[in-house]
C-alpha cells in the first residue's frame, strides 16, 4: 500500500495516495493492538508502529513520498527480521548450532 501511495502521489492523484496511505495505517494500528506485551521486546515493537504509524499520518498530510520511502524501508527491515525470526523459531536446534 505504501508503493501504491507512492505511485498515486507520482501521478498526482491524492484521492488513491489517501486511501492507499490509510490501508497501510491500519495494518500498522491492526499490529499494535495485537501486539502481546508480556515480552520484553513489545514496548520496542510498540515504539515503533506508533513511529510509523505518525509517519504515515505526516506522509499523508503533506503527500510526501520522501516519508513514503523511509516508512517502506522500515516496513521491509520488520518484515525481514520476522521473517528471520519465524525460522529460528521453525527449526530452534539448526539456528543453535549455526550460532555455537
Amino acid at each position: 500500500f505504501i508503493m501504491k501511495a507512492q505511485y498515486a502521489i507520482s501521478k498526482n492523484d491524492i484521492q488513491k495516495a489517501h486511501e492507499n496511505i490509510i490501508k497501510a495505517q491500519n495494518i500498522v494500528l491492526e499490529f499494535m493492538s495485537t501486539l502481546d506485551r508480556k515480552y520484553e521486546i513489545s514496548e520496542s515493537l510498540m515504539l515503533l508502529y506508533d513511529y510509523i504509524n505518525r509517519r504515515l499520518i505526516e506522509a499523508n498530510l503533506h503527500k510526501d513520498t520522501d516519508i513514503l520511502s523511509e516508512v517502506l524501508g522500515l516496513s521491509k527491515q520488520l518484515r525481514d527480521t520476522w521473517e528471520q525470526a519465524m525460522k529460528i523459531a521453525k527449526n530452534p536446534h539448526k539456528s543453535q548450532v549455526a550460532a555455537g
